[in-house]
C-alpha cells in the first residue's frame, strides 16, 4: 500500500516540526526574581599596625586579624538571561544582601575593641553582587530541570561603622580616631546548583544553592592622631565565603 509510506513521511515531517517548535520555545530571553537567606563564613577583620598599637595602649584585646562572625541575613534580587536551546543559557545576575555582625574577635560588637572604641553596638555589612553566569540545565523529567552554573563578577560592599571623630585618653595621652565608612569592590566567583519546576508553559518555580568566593574589601578609612603615634588606617574584611539559599520564579518570553 502506498498510504503507509505517506503516513510515515507525514509523521516524520510532523515530528520534525514539533521538535523545531519545542526547541524554539526553549530558546529566548527570560527574567527571574528571587529572595532567600545569605550567610557568611571564614571572614576576618584586618586592622593595620598603628590601630592595633593604639587599641592595645588603651587596654583593648586587639589583634591585627580578628575573626568575624555574622548573623544570617536576607538576600533579594534577580537575573535576566537568554536560553540557547534546551540546556544552555547565560545571564546577568544582580542581588543585594545584608548581614549583621555577631561577634568581632570573639566579643559582641559593643564589647569588642573596635565597637567599644567607636561607641558602636551593632554593625551591618551590606553587599551588592553583580555576576555574569553560564548555566547548564539538563532535564530530569518533563517538568523538572537541574541547573548547574558558574559565574564571575564583583561584590560592592560597605559597613555602617561610626563616622566622625572619637577620642580616648590613657596616661594623659589623647588618641583620636577620625574616620568614615567606605564602599569598595571585590572579586566575586560563584558556583550554583538548583532545580526548576515548570508551573506553566513559560513559568517555573526555582530553588537552589549558591557558593560565592569573595575577595578582600576595605570598609573603613581612618586617621589616627596622638603624640606618639599617627597614621592613615584601613579596616578590611578579608576574603570569605557567602552561602546563598534562594527561591523564586522565572518567566520565559
Amino acid at each position: 500500500m502506498k498510504t503507509t509510506p505517506r503516513i510515515i513521511s507525514a509523521l516524520a515531517i510532523a515530528g520534525a516540526l514539533v521538535t523545531t517548535v519545542a526547541q524554539a520555545a526553549e530558546t529566548g530571553p527570560y527574567i527571574r526574581l528571587e529572595n532567600g537567606v545569605n550567610s557568611i563564613s571564614g571572614a576576618d577583620l584586618r586592622l593595620q599596625s598603628t590601630t592595633v598599637t593604639v587599641l592595645k595602649r588603651l587596654g583593648y584585646d586587639a589583634k591585627d586579624s580578628q575573626k568575624l562572625k555574622f548573623k544570617e541575613g536576607y538576600i533579594f534580587g534577580g537575573a535576566v538571561g537568554y536560553r540557547f536551546g534546551e540546556s544552555f543559557s547565560t545571564e546577568i545576575e544582580l542581588d543585594h544582601a545584608e548581614n549583621k555582625v555577631d561577634t568581632i574577635g570573639g566579643y559582641s560588637v559593643q564589647n569588642s575593641a573596635v565597637g567599644d572604641f567607636l561607641g558602636q553596638s551593632s554593625v551591618t555589612f551590606k553587599q551588592t553582587n553583580l555576576l555574569v553566569s553560564g548555566i547548564y540545565s539538563p532535564k530530569l523529567s518533563e517538568t523538572v530541570t537541574l541547573n548547574l552554573g558558574v559565574g564571575l563578577g564583583a561584590q560592592f560592599s560597605s559597613a555602617n561603622l561610626t563616622e566622625g571623630s572619637q577620642t580616648s585618653t590613657v596616661g594623659g595621652v589623647a588618641y583620636t580616631l577620625s574616620g568614615k565608612s567606605k564602599s569598595d569592590a571585590a572579586f566575586l566567583a560563584q558556583l550554583k546548583t538548583g532545580v526548576s519546576i515548570a508551573l506553566a508553559k513559560n513559568f517555573t518555580f526555582d530553588a537552589g544553592y549558591k557558593l560565592r568566593f569573595v575577595g578582600s574589601t576595605d570598609v573603613y578609612e581612618a586617621t589616627l592622631r596622638s603624640t606618639p603615634l599617627s597614621g592613615s588606617e584601613r579596616f578590611t574584611v578579608d576574603s570569605h565565603l557567602n552561602h546563598v539559599f534562594s527561591a523564586g520564579f522565572t518567566y520565559s518570553f
